[in-house]
Formats: structure tokens, sequence, C-alpha cells
């Protein structure tokens, strides 16, 4: 099945959308629910039909990729037959601060991709840049924040990549100042941004966001799991009213009220869930607004 990932939150308002396909039923794992869409209409992930055995895996323009355990001789079947993809990639994680992905060739060239989502489009290779469809959700929750927040905003999106967020943000109306340290992906988040025409809208830089932080902003979007150990050198950048989006593995409001102390702050703190991302363990962003 093919579906689209929501949170809980969004399930009242699922009559309004036309993807949705309501002819099959929604599948819940967690706070993560797996609504499934219309033919021809865009998705995140496929996961099993009920009356097939199989595993889930994502489909990025005409590659497909299974994460996880390596996928067996049965599931390299189906995905082929099912999917008659160009490429099929397997890809169990990504490494370093530069968040490279690790893969492997089961079939096909590895190449250039284009996905779309939410009116977005995105150029990127699989092999060469992270893309992480099961934070859609959150996409989505950012740019709706940005669009009702009644203020054109100046927003840092610290670990911007290929413009997960950036874009979103962008559309939503804010003014972004997007950082990367990758070259790679910031060569594919300054095609993005002149494919999705938001050159008035977004300026990037290339290099550590720690170096490439300038003036104050409303809204930070720290995506990325050591994020946490930046903060000290953010907070010259934010101040009363400002909203920083943390993403984190270990949501301790504790021990960032603790860091926001030292250095002269308080804020709000609000825990949301987006993924499972291993048993027991959720990524999470914390809404820090400082006060």
């Amino acid at each position: 099945m093919r579906a689209r990932i929501l949170s809980p939150g969004d399930l009242p308002s699922l009559s309004e959308f036309s993807w949705v396909d309501f002819t099959k039923r929604l599948y819940r794992d967690g706070d993560l629910i797996y609504v499934p869409v219309r033919d021809g209409e865009a998705y995140d992930a496929v996961i099993p039909d009920r009356k097939r055995k199989g595993r889930g895996y994502q489909r990025l323009g005409d590659t497909i990729i299974f994460h996880g355990e390596r996928p067996g001789p049965a599931d390299i079947a189906d995905v082929t037959t099912r999917e008659r993809p160009s490429c099929i990639l397997f890809i169990p994680g990504h490494v370093g601060s530069l968040r490279i992905p690790s893969f492997e060739v089961i079939a096909g060239t590895p190449h250039e991709v284009i996905h779309r989502e939410s009116g977005i489009s995105y150029h990127l290779d699989p092999t060469k840049v992270m893309f992480s469809q099961g934070n859609r959700g959150e996409k989505e929750r950012i740019r709706s924040l940005i669009s009702s927040s009644g203020r054109e905003e100046r927003i840092a999106d610290m670990f911007a990549g290929i413009g997960y967020f950036t874009l979103p943000a962008a559309v939503g109306g804010g003014y972004v100042h997007a950082m990367e340290i990758n070259p790679d992906s910031y060569g594919y988040l300054l095609k993005n941004i002149r494919e999705n025409d938001r050159m008035h809208r977004i300026t990037a830089d290339c290099g550590d966001c720690r170096d490439l932080l300038s003036g104050r902003y409303d809204r930070v979007i720290m995506g990325h799991f050591d994020a946490a150990g930046y903060l000290e050198d953010l907070f010259p950048h934010v101040g009363s009213g400002s909203i920083i989006h943390l993403h984190t593995l270990n949501p301790d409001e504790t021990i960032i009220q603790r860091v926001l102390s030292e250095s002269g702050f308080d804020a709000d703190i609000t825990v949301h869930r987006i993924k499972k991302y291993a048993p027991k363990i959720w990524h999470s962003v914390m809404d820090l607004v400082i006060t």
C-alpha cells in the first residue's frame, strides 16, 4: 500500500484531503499514521498489504530504497515485480557529520532523482545525500506554523541538507538563511531553491553553521541529532520570542533548561514525537519558545 505519513493530530482533517484513498484502511505505528493514497498521488512510503508477506520500502523517483536489514531475494523479487524500478538500493544508515549514506547497489545504476512532496520538488542522488521521507509531517507542521504566525519571519536552518525544511519554511512565507556543510548537499540545495523559484526567500551558505550564523532570527530549525551541542553558538542570535525547533533522540527538558539558564535564557518547552528511530527510541523535536 502506498501511503503518506501523518501524525495523529491530522486525523480529524482526513476528509478534507482529496488524495486519500478511503477504500483502504490506514495503518498506525506508534505516533505515525500511514494513510493510503489514490493512484497517481505522491506518497512517502510503501507498506505491505495485509494480504501479502513482505517488507516496506521507500520510493524516490524511479529508485527503490530499503532501510534496516538487508532485503532478501523474495523482497527484491516482489518490489521488482510491483514497482519496476530502474534502481534498487539498500541504505542501512548515514555516516558522520556530513550525513553521507552508506549504501549497497542491489540492482541498476544509482543516479539523480526528483522527489515531489507537498508541492515541492527535491533533486537528489540518494547515494550521495540523505533524504528522510518520514519527516514529512514535521515539514508540514513547520510550514503551517510559519504561514500562521502573522509575521514575516527571519529563519535559520542550521543543517539545511538539500532543503528538507528550508523549502517548506520559504513556501510558508519565511525568509530563510540556509546553512549546509556537505558540498554535495549544498549543490542540491541551490538546485532545489531554483527549481522551486524561492531565490527571493532563501539565502544559502556552505560551511559550518556555527561560523555562518548572523544577526537575529525569529525561528531556528536545528534538524540534526547533535544539535543540542550547537545551542551556545546560537544563543547570541536569538532573543525573547524566538522559537527553536531542536531535533533529538533524547528529549530531556531538564538538561536543555539548564543549558538555557547558564546562558541567561528561559523557555517554554514542548516535545513532539516524529517517528521511531529504534526500539524504545524516538526521533523527537523540542520546541523552545524563548521567554
